[in-house]
């Protein structure tokens, strides 16, 4: 076993400390955090390939940049001849599950230490997503992770986990499919970028978000709310659509998530894209026949990579 860093140490201490805080979480989601500590613990004591081996399911993805079954990436990669001189940790302090208990996510803080100088400042930090589900035999795993790196750490001690609100929602249409529900999440996503270019960005997202969504920018600090979105989208007009390539949703159909290709241009007259890259978001059925995205992540594309056809 590896051995553990002062940093480590403290930090450890620090979630055992909130997790003695949480009550009243449903047993379903309290699962969930715990796989996402276990997973965490692991990248700790036996790095990150093997943490990784353990905790994917056999079709989760990661985007390296584009969408990569992560077992079969790594198993591709040969075992590291010596072990890492950095340590790989981080926190669930937020997530949500279906009704059923069988489709979740959990986010939170994520940072990167050396192990020969805990003392020192994190190499890079950021916020973790990543979207789980229960297997047949009855353990999670994840089938889908993004995260950002953020200019700086968002706190020195790692809050209690909060679970999202909760709404008691039976899904209309009780004769629909699950298939049928994937393709209307799909469809969802499409219909946001109709409402892109008819009524602009800003308006598409704060007509499509819950009021507690969660936006995740790469180098910038988490963005929590509709209020704090609305800022930071009316910054700077620019014309967000998208390119929906998958999606997956709850037995129970409340919780559901879409991925796929997104593009960026000015709202002007500019031809010409200024971004290109992956996003991933996550949708909750919060009133009878109305879903909502509670959490968006994207992920940029560097300019070499925008002629791939992945």
């Amino acid at each position: 076993m590896k051995r553990l860093s002062l940093s480590s140490l403290l930090v450890s201490s620090l979630i055992l400390s909130a997790l003695a805080q949480e009550k009243g979480l449903p047993s379903s989601l309290a699962s969930l955090v715990e796989s996402e500590r276990a997973f965490a613990r692991t990248s700790v004591e036996k790095g990150v390939r093997d943490s990784f081996l353990m905790f994917f399911a056999d079709d989760g993805i990661n985007f390296r940049p584009h969408p990569t079954n992560t077992r079969e990436a790594l198993m591709k990669l040969p075992p590291p001849a010596s072990p890492s001189p950095n340590t790989l940790n981080w926190a669930p302090i937020f997530g949500d599950i279906s009704r059923a208990g069988d489709l979740g996510y959990t986010t939170g803080p994520y940072w990167i230490t050396e192990i020969r100088a805990p003392e020192k400042p994190p190499l890079q930090h950021g916020y973790f997503f990543s979207i789980w589900k229960k297997q047949a035999q009855g353990d999670w795993k994840v089938v889908l992770d993004l995260g950002i790196s953020t200019p700086a750490p968002t706190t020195s001690k790692i809050p209690s986990f909060q679970g999202a609100r909760q709404v008691s929602v039976a899904p209309s249409g009780a004769s629909d499919s699950l298939e049928a529900q994937r393709r209307s999440l799909l469809e969802l996503d499409r219909s946001f970028s109709e409402a892109a270019k008819a009524r602009g960005t800003v308006s598409a997202f704060l007509g499509c978000i819950s009021d507690d969504a969660r936006m995740y920018r790469n180098g910038l600090l988490p963005l929590l709310g509709k209020g704090a979105i609305r800022a930071f989208l009316s910054q700077k007009p620019l014309l967000f659509t998208c390119e929906p390539l998958k999606s997956d949703a709850s037995i129970s159909r409340d919780l559901g998530y879409t991925y796929g290709k997104y593009e960026i241009k000015g709202e002007t007259s500019t031809p010409q894209p200024v971004e290109k890259g992956y996003y991933v978001r996550m949708w909750k059925l919060i009133e009878p026949g109305k879903w909502r995205a509670v959490l968006e992540v994207t992920t940029a594309l560097p300019a070499e990579s925008w002629g791939s056809n992945q």
